[in-house]
């Protein structure tokens, strides 16, 4: 008799999955479910950020590239080895000697049975532009990791958003079913009396009777639908589904707070910040980087080196009367790599090539997301639109209904007549709660696609 307000997003499949794994979480450890818990759009936010663990995983990642960023810089600092031996000979070194050593012809062993050595080797880079590249690596991919933090911040935010705004329409929508099944009642009660009274025929008391209980499953589905957009809710924010909550708000309240000052004429259409646009910019700058440090491998090096040794050697194990010897010495080394079978050019090319396909890929996006964007602000001027006509019909419809009822009530109207009222004025109902959910999903996706996190 009039149309089911569909709810999408949670029944998609992949809304259903995320419903399913999150179920099988436990949910927020310590809750007490002997209180009912009043929730706002604001507090499913705060509930969500703190136990979401696509967040958490993310913050970790921030961490370890600030970890890896640390790393490369200790590599600027000197490096201090000790290093000890111990070598027994069992057939000592021997020296070759030249046919016109005045020491005869043949060899010379050298050397003791025993041989002990002690190193202290110290290093440090003074020229090398592997590292310096290296580090302009990692914070480049940390700028990219912490970029996807706040993609994941605002893809969350995006979804408890719609997920909190179906929850609103569900349940506002079974208040709606629930109004019309009342006014049913009301209306049989009140064709039984008149019934009784001999104003009206049985067929108009058992017409008001079908018309009652064939609201009654409405009513039942629409419970149901609130049920499960509601539970839905709760696994997305990690919270207990056994704990008691308490919706707070309606769709005109956060319809006024969300847009009461947005002009979609002068809606901002800069994709500056839209998350995956920056993070392909982040990756094509990583690949850049990603390629200095690979031709930074044909350069040449210089590094600071030292050595100091501590060694004896002896045919006895008597330690008190081993000679020991000092040795110490320092130096710079340079390293010019000449070949290596042309790694670096094969890598560098691969690089290049990756960097290709993220730049085609960007292009593609970006012009994807334009079209997008502005049909997500031609959905939001149409959802204004058609708040502003149902919300005049509603006003018609009501007023309609009145009449209608007393009408029948002073028998000038039919039952007929009366019923189709009804039924007009909950399809204006519903028509206006759809149009105000538009108007929410819309400006979500808005938000989502310009970048911009939550703002009530």
């Amino acid at each position: 008799m009039f149309k089911k307000i569909r709810i999408n997003k949670p029944f998609k499949a992949a809304g259903l999955g995320l419903f399913f794994i999150l179920y099988g979480i436990t949910g927020v450890a310590g809750q007490d479910t002997s209180d009912t818990l009043h929730l706002d759009l604001e507090g499913a936010m705060a509930i969500a950020r703190e136990h979401n663990p696509t967040l958490k995983v993310s913050a970790l990642e921030i961490e370890n590239a600030e970890l890896g960023i640390n790393e490369i810089r200790g590599s600027y600092l000197p490096s201090l080895n000790i290093s000890g031996s111990y070598n027994r000979n069992i057939k000592r070194p021997i020296i070759f000697l030249p046919d016109d050593s005045p020491f005869g012809n043949g060899f010379i062993e050298v050397g003791s049975d025993n041989s002990f050595m002690g190193t202290l080797a110290a290093g440090m880079p003074l020229y090398n532009p592997g590292l310096n590249r290296s580090l302009r690596a990692a914070r480049a991919e940390k700028s990219l990791v912490k970029e996807q933090f706040r993609g994941s911040k605002i893809e969350l935010e995006y979804n408890v958003q719609t997920a909190f705004f179906d929850v609103l329409l569900t349940r506002e929508s079974m208040e709606v079913v629930r109004k019309s099944f009342l006014n049913a009642k009301e209306n049989l009660e009140r064709t039984r009396k008149m019934y009784e009274q001999g104003t009206v025929s049985e067929y108009d008391l058992i017409r008001a009777e079908v018309q009652t209980e064939n609201l009654r499953p409405n009513l039942l589905e629409a419970e149901n639908a609130y049920e499960t957009t509601l539970n839905y809710l709760k696994a997305l924010i990690g919270m207990d589904k056994t704990r008691a909550v308490e919706i707070k708000g309606s769709l005109i309240d956060i319809t006024g707070t969300m847009v009461s000052d947005f002009m979609v004429e002068e809606a901002a259409r800069n994709l500056g910040r839209n998350t995956d646009l920056v993070q392909m910019g982040l990756q094509l700058e990583l690949i850049g980087q990603q390629k200095n440090v690979v031709k930074a491998q044909g350069l040449p090096s210089l590094d600071l080196a030292g050595n100091y040794q501590y060694q004896t050697e002896a045919n006895h194990f008597r330690f008190d009367d081993y000679r020991w010897v000092e040795t110490f010495s320092a130096g710079l080394r340079l390293t010019i790599p000449l070949f290596n079978g042309f790694a670096v050019r094969t890598q560098s090319r691969q690089l290049q090539i990756a960097g290709e396909q993220i730049q085609l890929q960007k292009e593609f996006l970006e012009d994807n997301l334009k079209v997008q964007l502005e049909n997500i602000l031609n959905a939001m001027k149409v959802a204004f639109e058609k708040t502003t006509n149902a919300r005049s019909n509603v006003q018609l419809a009501e007023r309609g209904f009145e009449i209608a009822k007393t009408r029948y009530e002073t028998g000038q109207g039919t039952l007929m007549e009366l019923n189709d009222s009804e039924v007009a004025l909950t399809q204006a109902r519903f028509n206006l709660l759809q149009a105000k959910h538009e108007i929410l999903q819309a400006k979500a996706e808005y938000q989502k696609f310009i970048g911009e996190n939550n703002k009530l």
